[in-house]
């Protein structure tokens, strides 16, 4: 299945993460972070994926055959005592005896025992029970791996939504220091104009005040980022304190077709597939509960030996070794209707879990189609983002030369410039929600880790 095949290359991009974390300190992030790099990194590091591959170990672990009851189990006892008595006893008249009817006192009568055995237990037949328990345990490692790709896929979506969060901020304050650039460059202006009584009070107190809004807007801009490269530093699982910029080019993928996004969304959706596979579960806790009907058969064997010696009463030494063995048969005749209560319910559980399923099929359904028209109209939303854009740096650029000749007012130039830089933050809003919609477009079906490319 092409799940498996997405399972296999997220896991080998694990495992060779893990092998190269060995040798080199993943925490080290460089001065300038891409994706990809953030993505290697978390793939490593991130906490919740630590607990999420703790977890599929322990999976791995009870999908044995001798946790299902089908191997045999083997035990070993042994004890020893020791005992120091004053003993007095007296031997029954049987006869014509020295010691008939005779009472002997014995002080310090010591005794020692001990005995150790070996007992192998096998079940040969219990309805299949333990068949069945081993196929559910196999299924539920099954079951655990799909959860592990659904929280690598959660792991990078998270990481590219942070990302780009952090790419966003950093686009903003850059921003926010051209504008403060070029209010700079005005008070500058202003002040030489006034000096040569080309300006008024009134054009240089405008001037400064526009100057230290755009440094409060600066600040909060500046802020914005340090707190986004935090949150980002918590999801890669590295120092908080870590600092760093990040590439914020953005390039859309152009070969992403819808229709095999809706297709393989009703295959590979990591949700609907774990829900698939719980409802199998179901299937095989609804078998093993019937299996609790037929008779259960088991067969035994031990080894034993017991060696005792004694100072007082008639055997002062006695030793015992051999083999033992048996068959024994169970059959729940009548138990209160539990057996059939539990196979009521097991049966209603099963029902449950197959609504659960038409339920989420139809639910990935709905997410799907309203990912894709999202993705849709937030691309054609950059395109118009874009076209304002550069019409916003053409009016500013026209506005900016009309300024420096006189022939329009600071309030106009102003204005332009808090429009470019508007139409600016929109632009690069547009671009990154545009491109976390791709990537959850991906995520849903079923394709961030194999078909993921930068």
């Amino acid at each position: 299945m092409k799940i498996n095949k997405y399972l296999l290359i997220g896991g080998l991009l694990f495992l060779s993460n893990s092998l190269w974390a060995q040798d080199k300190d993943t925490t080290a992030l460089p001065g300038l972070l891409n994706l990809q790099k953030a993505i290697e990194v978390a793939l490593v590091n991130n906490y919740d994926l630590k607990i999420a591959q703790n977890q599929l170990k322990q999976s791995e672990n009870s999908a044995t055959a001798g946790n299902a009851g089908l191997l045999p189990s083997l035990t070993a006892n042994g004890g020893t005592e020791y005992s120091v008595n004053n003993t007095e006893m007296q031997f029954v008249n049987m006869g014509e005896t020295p010691s008939a009817g005779e009472v002997i006192n014995i002080d310090g009568a010591e005794t020692l025992t001990y005995n150790g055995n070996v007992r192998m237990d096998y079940t040969l037949f219990d309805g299949f029970g333990n068949v069945y328990t081993y196929k559910k345990l196999k299924d539920a490692n099954d079951l655990q791996q799909t959860l592990f790709r659904q929280q690598m896929e959660m792991t990078i979506f998270q990481v590219a939504q942070q990302y780009y969060e952090v790419a966003r901020s950093q686009q903003n304050w850059h921003l926010a220091k051209s504008s403060l650039a070029i209010s700079k460059d005005r008070y500058v202006r202003a002040v030489d104009q006034k000096a040569f009584g080309q300006a008024n009070q009134l054009d240089l107190l405008n001037a400064e005040v526009d100057m230290n809004s755009d440094s409060t807007t600066l600040l909060q801009a500046e802020q914005q980022f340090v707190m986004a490269v935090k949150d980002l530093n918590v999801i890669l699982g590295v120092a908080v304190q870590e600092t760093f910029e990040v590439d914020d080019q953005i390039a859309f993928r152009e070969d992403i077709n819808m229709e095999d996004v809706l297709a393989n969304t009703m295959t590979n959706n990591a949700a609907l597939v774990t829900q698939q596979k719980q409802e199998g579960i179901s299937e095989w806790d609804m078998k093993i509960t019937k299996a609790r009907k037929m008779p259960s058969i088991s067969a035994y064997g031990s080894y034993g030996y017991s060696h005792m010696d004694t100072d007082a009463g008639q055997i002062l030494y006695n030793e015992s070794k051999g083999f033992t063995g048996g068959l024994t048969a169970s059959f729940n005749i009548f138990n209160g209707r539990q057996q059939r209560t539990a196979e009521q319910n097991a049966k209603l559980d099963l029902m449950s879990e197959q609504e659960r399923s038409r339920q989420i099929m139809a639910e990935v359904e709905r997410d799907a189609a309203n990912a894709i028209t999202d993705y849709q109209y937030k691309r054609r939303i950059v395109e118009l983002q874009k076209s304002s854009l550069q019409q916003a740096e053409l009016n500013f650029e026209t506005t900016k030369e009309m300024y420096a000749l006189g022939r329009a007012t600071s309030i106009e130039f102003r204005t332009a410039q808090e429009n470019l830089l508007s139409v600016a933050n929109r632009y690069s809003d547009a671009q990154y929600q545009a491109k976390i919609a791709e990537f959850y477009l991906l995520q849903l079906s079923g394709s961030l880790i194999g078909d993921y490319q930068q």
